[in-house]
């Protein structure tokens, strides 16, 4: 599973397993509407951060909850039942060990379990997660091993602690709670047990779908796996579990953005109609600091590439001068960080100190955005 291409470098499970589209899409090649995203990660925990500093109130435990949900329904394709029960977990939980169970069938049953975690593992390290391990609880005959991780370099604490609840709610089929620690610089122990919901979300009326458009984006090809030869350029680091940009030195990570997108959404349903606008202004603010040493000004057809190679669409319209920048992107996702990234580069490129923006996303997936230069 961690193999990488000889000519590339990209881990085979990524570039045999993801499609890069004509139209601005990154895909699963096994389910071509389910949708993945190469962003750069390092945004998703300091977006939560700046909206908490906007708006005064912590959302970590919004965050995590919305994120859990949509990690199970990930689970629960990716593992179907028939696998799920093989693990056997309904014997190995509760106060004690089921009793008509022999120690030789309780050892089958953690061999399965070790190794259905395990591939959660290889999984997340493969999409740039980071260095996440087996608990000592597997050596040492601890109870329930799986409910505990230690990862390094985690590419979003609130991630990484939704993903290990939404995981262990779906093998054990009750509701978790998690908590998280730092116990080295960027080292953290994640462990799930048992109970309530810190939080209950409002109900969502659908699943975030995305419309597709057709396109004409072509791409340099690996000649042995095929990947985008571009998309290969963030060197994988199989010991670090991460993705690095030789150019910028930002972290990347491979990640479905109908999850961030309902996470966002959870966001402005239980916090009010003010948040889309609070998201943007907490991305402008983060990416204006943390990029603003690059030069961008540059090219439409360079935008184009830059959004294309992310899978965030497709940028059919680009638009500006010394005052304004109007741009459309077909087949959009992650519509909030991506409206406030534009604005920042718009800033950065203009060398202003703010903008305004007004954008509009149609039924259709078309994003139009302008950025008006003060």
């Amino acid at each position: 599973m961690l193999q990488a291409c000889d000519g590339c470098g990209m881990p085979l499970l990524v570039s045999r397993g993801l499609d890069w589209n004509e139209n601005g899409s990154m895909t699963l090649a096994m389910s071509p509407m389910e949708r993945m995203v190469f962003f750069e990660s390092d945004t998703i925990d300091n977006l939560f951060r700046g909206v908490e500093k906007l708006i005064g109130i912590p959302i970590g435990h919004l965050v995590i909850e919305s994120r859990a949900r949509e990690t199970k329904r990930y689970i629960e394709r990716t593992f179907p039942p028939k696998m799920r029960n093989a693990a056997a977990f309904k014997y190995m939980t509760g106060h004690a060990l089921d009793p008509s169970i022999t120690r030789e069938e309780r050892e089958t049953h953690l061999a399965a379990i070790k190794n259905i975690t395990q591939i959660i593992i290889n999984i997340s390290r493969i999409y740039g997660y980071g260095d996440q391990r087996l608990s000592n609880l597997w050596e040492t005959d601890g109870d329930y091993p799986w409910r505990t991780q230690v990862i390094r370099n985690p590419y979003s604490v609130l991630f990484i602690a939704a993903d290990n609840i939404g995981s262990v709610e779906v093998f054990e089929e009750t509701d978790m709670r998690v908590e998280y620690e730092a116990i080295e610089e960027d080292t953290y122990k994640i462990e799930v047990r048992p109970g309530t919901h810190l939080v209950a979300l409002k109900e969502r009326l659908k699943r975030k779908r995305y419309s597709f458009k057709p396109g004409d984006i072509s791409y340099d090809r690996c000649p042995q796996c095929g990947a985008p030869a571009e998309a290969a350029s963030p060197r994988w680091s199989r010991e670090d579990g991460t993705y690095t940009d030789p150019v910028t030195g930002r972290r990347m990570a491979i990640f479905g953005p109908s999850s961030m997108d309902s996470v966002l959404s959870d966001l402005e349903l239980e916090l009010g109609e003010s948040i889309p606008e609070t998201i943007i202004e907490a991305q402008r603010q983060y990416v204006k600091e943390a990029w603003g040493g690059e030069r961008w000004n540059r090219a439409a057809s360079d935008f184009r590439k830059m959004l294309a190679l992310r899978g965030l669409g497709n940028l059919v319209e680009f638009e500006g001068d010394r005052n304004h920048l109007t741009q459309r992107i077909q087949n959009a996702c992650l519509h909030l960080p991506v409206i406030g990234m534009t604005q920042a580069l718009v800033e950065l490129a203009y060398s202003v100190e703010s903008s305004t923006h007004e954008w509009e996303l149609a039924d259709d997936g078309d994003l139009n955005i302008t950025i008006i230069v003060r």
